[in-house]
């Protein structure tokens, strides 16, 4: 079978599509990867074939002050979608153009959530093939952000769910509408919102989080399924840098910290704060510095900084974690067992950050602006707790024992196997 996975994001989305990737070609599957340009070497390193599209994406994520100022103003959901909205309408034709040429032939269609508002669904829908939907969030989270999810239960949840579609639905019609006339030759849609239909037809969507993290509600239908973290092991041949092995050699398990690609605005001063809140607390840290802007080398004595390591290989070797709380370095600090010191921005990290708190697996998050020495050095002692590092630990447990990639592409196949039986009336030939 050949199955397109359609990643659009930043390279924190990019890894789990990778790992789903390797899943399915495991099972027998050719899988192309089709990203944001810059992924390359990071997809083709791993045997799997890859597509480049939109080459020239927005200044804003591109230049890391561009990135830094938009942050620092799109904080809250509704200004995050608002915002979405304009990036998506900015960029819904190019996709779609940059795409359509190259797709052809492919038997199924897997797309991230902007995969699926940068045309996905209207591409799967021309050539006639399986579409799959994803994402690393529950299904009405980011919707509900604002302290509503207590409130938006059952019918609420899909009211607020279905509200915010038909929003986003209204304000990229237009763009949209003229890309699948001008593309695509498909008639356009009308106002009756097209993503709800994808759930009335039964469109799979896989949640790629445990349910140890959030349980499912009892009112999902069971095409929406919850596989667990689509994790991605080490390259081969990988080799940690000499002197990150020296120091986590010479004293106690540190801390880790990480904002993966969220930039500070003054990365000097949340250097020195991190460094102050450690020595504070007492603790070692290592510090991966990503796209935050933090400084790297040797911070202090007990204070090393790098670029970039493997989550699944340092995790193990530290006694806490402090991050942004996105969907991946919170998954895989929680995999580990680890107490989470959360410091959210946008987005779904306030959600993640809340469920952490709410299991027992770390304090109060601490949100990005809110951010100051003794309020990180007081979260760091309270990472102490025995019964915070209990529920962490029974917490990796359970998700260790869980694999969500195989969950996800027995889901896949299933589906697969059922449109192509719905469309010809004949069994596929598909290895179970």
């Amino acid at each position: 079978m050949r199955i397109d996975i359609l990643a659009i994001g930043t390279r924190g989305d990019v890894q789990p599509y990778l790992a789903l990737a390797l899943g399915l070609q495991s099972a027998g599957d050719s899988v192309r990867l089709v990203t944001l340009d810059n992924f390359q070497d990071m997809v083709r390193s791993r045997g799997l074939d890859q597509l480049s599209i939109l080459r020239n994406p927005p200044e804003k994520f591109q230049d890391p002050n561009a990135w830094r100022d938009w942050l620092e103003h799109h904080t809250r959901a509704f200004e995050f979608l608002r915002d979405l909205i304009s990036v998506a309408n900015s960029l819904i034709e190019a996709s779609i153009a940059s795409y359509w040429p190259f797709c052809r032939g492919i038997e199924a269609l897997i797309i991230s959530p902007m995969g699926l508002l940068l045309g996905g669904a209207h591409i799967a829908e021309h050539l006639r093939v399986p579409l799959i939907r994803t994402q690393f969030f529950p299904r009405y989270d980011w919707e509900v952000r604002d302290n509503l999810m207590a409130f938006a239960r059952g019918e609420w949840a899909d009211f607020l769910g279905a509200a915010v579609r038909l929003l986003m639905w209204s304000k990229v019609r237009r763009n949209t509408n003229i890309a699948r006339q001008k593309i695509l030759g498909l008639p356009p849609l009308s106002l009756a919102e097209p993503f709800g239909s994808l759930d009335r037809k039964r469109i799979p969507l896989l949640q790629a989080y445990s349910s140890a993290v959030v349980p499912s509600p009892p009112h999902w239908e069971s095409w929406v399924h919850v596989t667990g973290y689509w994790f991605l092991d080490d390259p081969q041949g990988w080799v940690p840098p000499s002197e990150l092995v020296d120091f986590l050699r010479s004293g106690r398990p540190p801390v880790f910290v990480g904002f993966g690609s969220n930039p500070f605005p003054d990365p000097e001063a949340a250097t020195r704060l991190v460094v102050r809140a450690l020595a504070s607390a007492g603790h070692r840290g290592v510090v991966v510095a990503g796209g935050s802007g933090l400084a790297t080398g040797r911070l202090a004595d007990d204070v090393l900084s790098v670029d970039s390591v493997p989550h699944n290989w340092l995790f193990p070797q530290t006694c806490a974690a402090v991050h942004h709380g996105g969907a991946g370095v919170t998954g895989a600090a929680l995999r580990a067992g680890l107490p989470s010191i959360v410091v959210p921005v946008f987005a779904d990290q306030p959600f993640w950050a809340q469920r952490v708190f709410q299991l027992g697996a770390g304090p109060r998050p601490i949100p990005a602006k809110q951010l100051t020495e003794d309020a990180l050095t007081s979260a760091i002692r309270l990472t102490a707790s025995k019964e915070m590092r209990g529920r962490a630990r029974a917490l990796g447990e359970q998700i260790r024992g869980e694999d969500g990639v195989a969950r996800a592409v027995e889901a896949i196949r299933d589906h697969i196997r059922t449109a192509h039986e719905c469309s010809t009336g004949a069994s596929v030939a598909y290895p179970s």
